[in-house]
């Protein structure tokens, strides 16, 4: 039954896919790989993305500071003051700049800010004591081309959203930053801090966009240089574990075939030397076992073949006895003695009358 169960088996396992052992190593390995680089592909990309974002926030602050103490206060609340809000109705909040010399020269000396600091866009601001809201006045892309940033006296609550009204407001009394956020023009990050008169009164507020597209040009350029390095460093990785799992699977495939000729009754073939190292390893302790292994079966059936041999002697012997037994216990073979005996006895009576 055990036989027959591995005969209906065989032809199953030969269908089962095959996969050499040097292919599976790659592949593990490949899996091991991938995980590592991923994680130090995004770990090196989110690093140098937050170090640029915490150099543009330090820069900011610098520039915030910095550059709110340039500004003219007596000069802020004259234009605040004095110069009236221009009603524009192509603009999309229905403001527009006013020609007025004190807005272009707070503009300018923004404008001169914005040189210092790159890409930032500043403006100023102040809160109506009348109704309490926040209102803009003079911005540094008065003189951009396009012209971009707050027209005069637009009220805030209208172009931004409340949290950057909220921290604009606190701005009026203490440097405020507001993390990344975006809007219709980009994303961006902000502080505002208060414009105070010599008296050390705050009479406005002045802010700083800085606009996220240097993280993520920063971010951009760390994954050019990064990912061509580590799909290399990938690529001959995998080479050099392929080069190595080969040799490794090697002497294994000749030991297999060594095992086939021992299997074939080529007892006394020198297996070791197959595998044969300057300093033995697992696979020769396995070949080593292998030749013991095959010096015992052939010790074994040399054994067995004498055991054979002597048997089939005795059967045959065993066989011969019990033919003549089966002839000589016969009762015609017996009658037959009977006469032969009396004949013999009946000769040697005659022979003696003689």
């Amino acid at each position: 039954m055990t036989d027959v169960q591995a005969t209906e088996h065989e032809p199953a396992l030969k269908h089962i896919l095959r996969v050499a052992m040097r292919w599976k190593l790659l592949a593990a390995f490949a899996g091991v790989f991938t995980i590592i680089f991923v994680f130090i592909a995004v770990y090196v990309v989110q690093f140098s993305a937050n170090n640029a974002q915490k150099r543009l926030v330090d820069e900011l602050s610098t520039t915030a500071i910095g550059g709110s103490s340039t500004i003219d206060a007596s000069q802020f609340v004259d234009l605040i003051t004095t110069v009236p809000a221009v009603p524009d109705s192509k603009n999309e909040f229905g403001f527009g700049y006013p020609a007025s010399q004190l807005y272009k020269d707070q503009a300018k000396a923004l404008v001169n800010i914005n040189r210092i600091s790159g890409e930032a866009l500043t403006y100023t601001y102040f809160k109506d004591p009348k109704d309490g809201k926040l209102y803009a006045a003079a911005s540094s892309g008065y003189y951009l081309k396009p012209q971009i940033g707050y027209t005069y006296k637009v009220p805030i609550y209208k172009t931004s959203s409340e949290e950057t009204n909220r921290l604009m407001l606190a701005g009026l009394t203490t440097s405020t930053e507001q993390p990344a956020y975006s809007d219709g023009y980009g994303s961006w990050i902000s502080r505002y801090v208060p414009i105070v008169d010599a008296n050390g009164k705050s009479v406005g507020g002045f802010g700083v966009d800085y606009p996220l597209t240097y993280v993520d040009q920063v971010r951009s350029d760390v994954q050019k240089s990064l990912y061509p390095v580590l799909i290399v460093t990938y690529l001959v990785l995998l080479g050099l574990v392929l080069l190595v799992s080969t040799s490794l699977v090697r002497p294994l495939k000749r030991l297999t075939a060594a095992t086939k000729r021992v299997a074939d009754g080529e007892y006394d073939l020198d297996v070791r030397g197959i595998v044969r190292t300057r300093f033995p390893d697992e696979m020769f302790e396995l070949a080593d076992s292998f030749a013991l292994m095959a010096k015992k079966v052939g010790a074994r059936e040399r054994s067995l073949t004498q055991e054979v041999q002597r048997l089939k002697v005795e059967i045959d012997q065993s066989r011969r006895e019990e033919a003549v037994s089966q002839i000589t216990d016969n009762d015609d073979f017996a009658a037959l003695a009977v006469k032969a005996q009396e004949m013999r006895k009946r000769m040697r009576e005659g022979l003696g009358k003689e």
